[in-house]
């Protein structure tokens, strides 16, 4: 055979175990519909709104040669480095340059898919270091890790998926590093989940951290102090090499993060239990329901686990040591995923918002092995002890079915379903131990149960956490991408009249504002939320709405895509058409910057009403030749059903629900001239939200949960509008309301203030823009572009620190009278520092590993810390080669 035959043979179960668990997600794929075996896809909640938009984004820069460095495709600008390190920095994402832009999804779903196999071949490899003795039973166990409840619940937060396929390597790591000193492997594949997502190399490193006294203490036995000392320090140091090897990816993070709401989290003074024990247990079982939003912790990996657990806990053959150790720790892991201060703990110092215990797939990994290792003592399995489990199985199912009305898919499913898993493996033991099964027949045959059993599960799952509707989501999207074209012939910035993902500019790669993501900076959502838009820092997102023309003029927002319908807007014209879509251009295009006179430094942002904002706005861009243009368009008349309403401001009122029903509060509005109105809502305790403008047209759904200036169209005269708020039953809620109208007389002469003396960009990239303009007078040059960490200013070629920040978030220079050359370009900051870590890091590795080599090479004996007879579990590098040899003839018998 050539090397590589070789190679394959040798390897065959560690390929196995990737291509079984992609067959299966194939299987579930075509089963539930998912493209190309039906009209859905699995974009779904944040993936569906984030994820797929800032992979699509990144295969934009990739297949256009972009720059990482930053983009302006949303958030009005922003840190594009920051965002990769936490959505889209696996390695694996490179392949998405090989999709064509309108199979960026298909591209996503196989990335996805090539990660959930290869969780399966790493896992196999760890099970083969456990025991090589697995055969094809390793395909099976690696099987249900890589299909494990956690990867089935959370698989649309494709970005968690590479701490899960890279944990089982770096274990495997680690374990090298504490038999013989091999890093290698450890170093390099911590450094890689690092890189990946920081947020979960956190969970990670958590793991490891309380994980290692385990490892080291079931394997080393009678070390002394000395060695304990000494091998805990290489573990430590290499930790820490891994750690900084990701130092490119890893330092400016951090420093960009500092600006992001995430940093805010505080540490919980009061102890809190979450759940009930038995709730928790009964996750580990088949047809409980996953969690994907809220709920349980997501902790099945099989039904066999459970039962090889139990056979662990009576093994005779397993030492007692081995049983506390593990044991210790499993009980540390519960109370984790009850006690909210270790809850806290595991999630990095945060509470995640939503998507709870996102650190349960490091149990499933270490209940896998556990689990592995007692059914290769399936010889030792007695039969009592068999209809022991059965029997108690069935009570406990009894039990627990009476309990979970909420937490399963259906009675009927968790009881029958799981019993009947539970009573095929017992019978496959049963027979096995009465001797009517050989060896090899039993392994085929629990093979084939946990493959069904996770086929089903891989199902259930996709049904469960849903898909969406691939056309929809792509419908116009050719027509979108050829008008978002044609408006960056000039540096504008564009959005769309309707969010059909909550990251437009970044799907379909046009300077944008809108932007969802928790590496967003709080300050310019706050500065965001303050002029109206739809957002607030806690949130971690700001989105554009069709709102009025002094927020579009603050940012520079000069088209607006109108993706299915006529946009019915005065204030704009349309420019362009394609397909159903159409392209429309402001009446009050404001340039990226502009000169406005010293008294913009005054502009007051702290009122909570966003109209009193943009009216100081006005006042400090015009030098105080206008105090605003916005007219209070009066009280209404309200009505109120179900419950009570005061008014408590003049634009507040309180309410109290009915204890039997939703309190409706409803404000008339009667125009007394033909006009356009803008509203803005926010409220506690609310149900919805909505507007009908009496123009009969579609009733405004208005979101509750953030407030923001929406454009309701014009009212003509002696025509009326209502806000109706439904608040929820039984509850004391409020809404905060204001409407007004626009004086577009002053308006007018405002914007021609404004914009006399404009910046002409003359040149733009992804990470900079240059410009020049002649100052009539001197002042403030304000631009719209939201300062982070990482930009440079030149004037006339010469740097310039930048002091001024508009509005707290908004890039302003002081220019004097006279022509001006002016150049802004944007590295992500501690990148040059983060690159020489990363570099360093690397050639101390090589270098180490090198002289490690040469000592071998010189005096083979110098290195022999490892002594065997320590070791209590795991083989040797010369025992495993010979363990292996045998199972390979074994493997060619059967």
């Amino acid at each position: 055979m050539s090397k590589v035959e070789g190679f394959i043979v040798t390897n065959k179960l560690i390929f196995a175990s990737f291509f079984v668990p992609v067959l299966l997600v194939v299987l579930a794929f075509a089963v539930t519909g998912i493209y190309p075996f039906g009209d859905s896809q699995i974009a779904v909640i944040d993936m569906y709104h984030q994820y797929v938009p800032f992979l699509s984004e990144l295969q934009y820069k990739l297949q256009e040669g972009g720059n990482l460095f930053y983009t302006w495709n949303g958030a009005a600008g922003s840190n594009f480095w920051n965002l990769l390190s936490y959505y889209g920095a696996s390695p694996f994402n490179l392949l998405l340059a090989l999709f064509p832009k309108k199979f960026v999804m298909e591209g996503i779903t196989v990335v996805l898919i090539i990660k959930i196999g290869l969780a399966g071949s790493f896992m196999a490899l760890y099970l083969r270091y456990l025991s090589s003795k697995g055969g094809i039973l390793t395909v099976a166990f690696a099987t249900l890790y890589a299909l494990c409840s956690y990867v089935m619940a959370y698989y649309w937060c494709i970005m968690w998926i590479d701490a899960v396929t890279l944990l089982p390597l770096c274990m495997l790591g680690l374990n090298r590093l504490i038999d013989d000193g091999r890093a290698v492997m450890y170093v390099v594949s911590l450094a890689l989940i690092v890189f990946s997502n920081y947020y979960m190399a956190i969970m990670v490193c958590i793991f490891i951290m309380f994980y290692y006294p385990i490892l080291y203490f079931l394997k080393v036995q009678n070390g002394g102090v000395k060695k304990c000392v000494a091998t805990t320090g290489k573990a430590v140091g290499y930790s820490l090499h891994g750690v900084v090897m990701a130092a490119v990816m890893l330092l400016p993070t951090y420093i960009s993060m500092q600006d992001t709401y995430y940093i805010s989290s505080d540490f919980p003074k009061d102890w809190l239990i979450y759940n009930d024990a038995l709730d928790v247990l009964n996750q580990m079982l088949p047809y409980t329901e996953v969690t994907f939003r809220e709920g349980l912790p997501n902790l099945y990996c099989g039904i066999v686990i459970v039962v090889m657990l139990v056979f662990y806990v009576l093994s005779e053959t397993i030492s007692l040591r081995e049983k506390l150790l593990n044991g210790a720790f499993l009980i540390f892991m519960f109370m984790s995923l009850n006690v909210n201060k270790l809850d806290f703990l595991w999630h990095g110092f945060h509470f995640p918002n939503q998507l709870p215990y996102r650190y349960t797939f490091v149990i499933s990994f270490v209940l896998i092995g556990m689990a592995y290792r007692m059914i290769l003592r399936q010889d030792e399995f007695k039969l009592k002890h068999i209809w022991a489990i059965l029997a108690g199985g069935t009570a406990y199912y009894l039990i627990a079915q009476q309990l979970m009305e909420d937490q399963s898919y259906s009675e009927q499913t968790f009881f029958y379903g799981g019993m009947a898993w539970l009573i095929l493996y017992c019978a496959v033991i049963i027979l096995y131990r009465k001797g009517y099964l050989l060896k090899k027949s039993f392994a085929l045959l629990i093979v084939v149960l946990i493959i069904s059993e996770m086929a089903t599960g891989a199902v259930f799952s996709f049904k469960e956490v849903g898909n969406s509707y691939r056309d929809g989501y792509f419908s116009n999207s050719k027509d979108i991408y050829k008008l978002a074209e044609k408006t960056k012939e000039e540096f504008v910035r564009t959005e769309m009249d309707y969010l059909y993902t909550l990251n437009n500019p970044a799907m379909y790669h046009y300077r944008g504002v809108s932007q969802f993501s928790s590496s967003i900076n709080a300050n310019t959502t706050a500065i965001m939320e303050k002029i109206g838009l739809d957002g607030s820092p806690e949130r971690n997102r700001f989105n554009y709405n069709q709102t009025n023309p002094v927020t579009n003029a603050i940012l520079n927002i000069k088209y607006i895509i109108a993706k299915n319908d006529d946009m019915k807007d005065p204030d704009f014209k349309q420019v362009d058409k394609s397909g159903h879509t159409r392209l429309y251009e402001s009446k009050y295009p404001l340039a990226i910057g502009y000169m406005a006179g010293n008294e913009i430094r005054t502009w007051n942002t702290d009122s909570f009403n966003p109209f009193t904002v943009l009216d100081d706005y006005v006042r400090a861009a015009t030098g105080n030749a206008y105090d605003g243009v916005f007219v209070d368009a009066g009280q209404p008349e309200m009505k109120v059903r179900n419950g009570n309403a005061k008014v408590t401001a003049s634009d507040m009122i309180s309410v109290n629900s009915d204890s039997g029903a939703s309190a409706k509060v409803t404000l008339k509005y009667t125009a007394p001239k033909t006009q356009k109105y803008y509203i803005y809502l926010e409220g506690r305790s609310i149900k919805s939200i909505t507007v009908t403008n009496g123009n009969d047209v579609e009733d405004i759904e208005v979101r509750n949960d953030c407030g923001a200036i929406v454009n309701i169209g014009s009212i003509k005269k002696d025509k009326s509008f209502k806000i109706i708020a439904e608040f929820d039953k039984g509850k004391r809620g409020d809404v905060t309301y204001y409407v007004k109208t626009l004086d577009y007389d002053t308006w007018d002469k405002a914007y021609d203030i404004i914009s006399a003396n404009t910046l002409n960009v003359t040149e733009s990239a992804d990470n900079y823009l240059e410009g020049t303009i002649d100052v009539k007078e001197s002042g403030v040059l304000v631009t719209s572009i939201p300062y982070d960490k990482g930009w440079k200013l030149k004037v006339d070629g010469r740097s310039k620190e930048i002091q001024e920040l508009i509005g707290g978030s908004f890039i302003g220079v002081p220019l004097s009278e006279g022509e001006h050359q002016i150049s802004l370009k944007f590295r992500p900051p501690g990148l040059l520092a983060g690159i020489a870590v990363t570099i360093v890091a690397i050639l101390i590795l090589i270098a180490t590993q090198l002289i490690r080599k040469r000592r071998l090479e010189i005096a083979p004996n110098l290195e022999t810390e490892f002594d065997p007879s320590l070791i209590s579990i795991g083989p040797s590098a010369d025992e495993e080669a010979e363990e292996y040899l045998q199972e390979e003839a074994d493997y060619n018998k059967i």
